[in-house]
């Protein structure tokens, strides 16, 4: 019985100290889990982005495609001509 109880005692104290230890190590643990968490919401999320932003991009293009089109290029009179003879 004395054995039993000194090996419960030995460990409660070495108990005591692990907690010690994991409490120490425990902001450590957690800065890892968010930086491993953020860093697959960036990889996951970074596709999305990526073809909403070149979709953007595109749609912008070719705004600005169709308003130099259709707004600052002028009718020449051989274009003009063009047109008449095409009716």
């Amino acid at each position: 019985m004395a054995i039993a109880q000194q090996n419960t005692a030995s460990l409660t104290i070495s108990l005591n100290n692990s907690q010690n230890i994991h409490q120490i190590w425990q902001p450590a643990q957690l800065g890892a889990v968010f930086i491993r968490r953020l860093w697959w919401h960036t990889k996951s999320y970074g596709i999305v982005f990526s073809i909403m932003f070149l979709t953007l991009m595109s749609l912008i293009f070719l705004s600005i495609y169709w308003s130099y089109r259709h707004l600052l290029i002028f009718t020449t009179p051989q274009d003009e001509l063009d047109m008449e003879s095409s009716k």
